[in-house]
């Protein structure tokens, strides 16, 4: 036996009472051991193991595995929130944690609802110490506790949406859509903001051109990769919608700041923003939520860009 595999199995009869799952794979990417616990957070059975399936989670695992860029992973579409780290041996042997993600989740949920509830907390003050005398004042301070209200339903909301997703409770319902109707209804939603900004949606989907997905949660991704194009753009920029490279396919391009390469594996983590400065208002969620839906589907998302020419996200969605 291998030495890794010899350590491997040695660990995990220490710690099969403890909340830390393990996966041992070898140099080919094969599954050759793993603990109790793995099983009961990838809510899986021994014997599907022993065939090497993962079930639902199989297209997430995979792309951990695969990837040299991502070496922590939060996985969907399971009952609680569970996160898969890497680490790769020194004969090749990979090594996967399984572990819940509920304390760091509570964490991140509460710095960034904090700041929304302390600026309407300061502005409401304010207001009781005298600004409200001011009408000028009393008219701008309420405008700024409606934006922040805004900000912070939408945040609210978009953490419900990522709640629903990654604890499987989002039913979904896959059928033959018309791409070219949905990007239509995403582009005239954010047709004013594109407007403000005077950047350019064009559609250039063909009219008959159909994926397979819930109509639902393809709002979300449409909406959410749009209305990230816009935030990312310069004045003048330009977006458009087009049809990806194979069958069920398709991408969004855009002419704006671009993504440096050693940001592009962190743009989908909850809260992350790439140029804070263009964030303001922000939740940090929209390419969370987008990533999260298309592991739901059993697809993947391919990001090229460079910084000060722009970026494409390429979405690959099973075609049944």
């Amino acid at each position: 036996m291998p030495e890794i595999q010899e350590a491997f199995e040695l660990l995990k009869n220490y710690i099969d009472d403890f909340p830390v799952g393990l996966l041992l794979f070898n140099s080919k990417k094969e599954l050759i051991s793993w603990n109790k616990y793995a099983l009961v957070l990838l809510e899986t059975a021994n014997e599907e193991l022993k065939k090497g399936k993962f079930t639902q989670t199989e297209n997430q695992i995979n792309e951990i595995l695969n990837t040299s860029g991502i070496n922590e992973k939060d996985l969907v579409g399971l009952s609680k929130p569970v996160k898969l780290k890497k680490i790769i041996a020194a004969d090749g042997n990979i090594i996967l944690l399984v572990s819940e993600t509920f304390q760091e989740t509570v964490g991140e949920m509460s710095h960034e609802l904090r700041r929304p509830i302390t600026n309407i907390k300061t502005l409401t003050e304010s207001l009781l110490l005298g600004a409200k005398n001011d009408p000028e004042m009393l008219k701008k301070f309420l405008e700024q506790i409606n934006g922040e209200v805004d900000r912070l339903t939408k945040l609210v909301n978009a953490l419900l949406n990522i709640s629903k997703i990654k604890s499987g409770r989002l039913s979904q319902a896959k059928k033959k859509i018309n791409l070219k109707a949905k990007a239509d209804e995403a582009v005239k939603l954010l047709q004013p903001i594109a407007d403000k900004n005077k950047i350019k949606i064009t559609n250039e989907l063909p009219d008959e051109y159909e994926i397979f997905a819930d109509p639902e949660q393809m709002d979300h991704v449409i909406q959410n990769l749009i209305e990230n194009a816009i935030k990312y753009s310069p004045e003048g920029a330009n977006i458009f919608i087009r049809p990806g490279p194979s069958a069920g396919s398709f991408k969004i391009d855009d002419t704006g700041i671009g993504i440096a390469p050693n940001e592009i594996s962190k743009i989908f983590d909850r809260f992350y923003r790439v140029d804070k400065t263009r964030a303001k208002g922000s939740s940090g969620l929209g390419l969370s939520i987008v990533k999260n839906v298309i592991d739901l589907h059993g697809g993947k998302i391919e990001v090229k860009s460079e910084p000060a020419k722009g970026s494409s996200f390429i979405i690959y969605l099973p075609i049944d």
